[in-house]
């Protein structure tokens, strides 16, 4: 299931509200989210966002604000991904 999980127990941080637009170019379409999260517990949670692909998908960038900071995010092949998750 997509969604943001908390590293330590894998658990799903419930989603708050999204908004989501998208802009379709010829076999190239852009997305762009606004997803707010909800932490339950009191302390910060590190956590891994997860969105499968179907084989023909393609990532070609991901960047999220996070706070006052931008954060980039690596993507790995679907068999790396799989050993961690």
């Amino acid at each position: 299931m997509p969604g943001l999980y908390a590293l330590s127990s894998w658990e799903a941080l419930p989603l708050k509200s999204s908004r989501v637009k998208a802009c379709a170019n010829g076999y190239s379409l852009s997305i762009t989210t606004h997803l707010v999260y909800t932490n339950l517990h009191e302390e910060p949670v590190e956590g891994i966002f997860i969105y499968p692909l179907e084989e023909s998908e393609v990532v070609a960038g991901y960047e999220a604000p996070v706070g006052s900071r931008r954060v980039t995010f690596q993507v790995q092949n679907r068999p790396r991904a799989q050993d961690c998750c």
